[in-house]
């Protein structure tokens, strides 16, 4: 009995021991982007505010942005539904974006005449300064 008391708790050191091992492990900073003055209906956007951005395919099959802001960045936002706000890169219009989903899910779906998914892509990291968040079925 007292042996099985002895290697319990030895066990339980190791185990200790080696979960502190884990977590003394740094995580690896997430790359950053040089980003622009992102507006969505003249309203300022900081990338602080972009949760995510990323190219994804529209009806047609070309390249769109989907941005998610942080509920705050879009209650700020604001827009009626129907309405249609005008997003803007460094002053240029880059397109427009329905108020509905922005209400509902704080996301913006902008579709445009970006180039292929590279450069969509590229604009996307522009607004939110890193990469897309992995998505859940595991990219990375």
């Amino acid at each position: 009995m007292m042996f099985a008391k002895r290697t319990a708790a030895a066990l339980g050191f190791a185990l200790l021991l080696a979960g502190s091992a884990v977590a003394a492990v740094p995580a690896k900073p997430a790359k950053t982007y040089p980003t622009g003055a992102f507006a969505v209906a003249d309203h300022k956007v900081a990338p602080t505010e972009v949760m995510d951005a990323r190219a994804i395919p529209d009806m047609t099959g070309k390249p769109s942005l989907m941005i998610t802001l942080s509920p705050a960045a879009a209650a700020a936002i604001g827009g009626k539904a129907g309405d249609r706000l005008p997003c803007t890169l460094d002053g240029k219009v880059i397109g427009t974006s329905p108020a509905d989903a922005l209400a509902t899910d704080h996301v913006l779906a902008i579709s445009g005449d970006f180039g292929d998914y590279d450069a969509t892509a590229a604009l996307a990291r522009r607004i939110s300064g890193r990469d897309p968040l992995p998505d859940a079925e595991g990219d990375e």
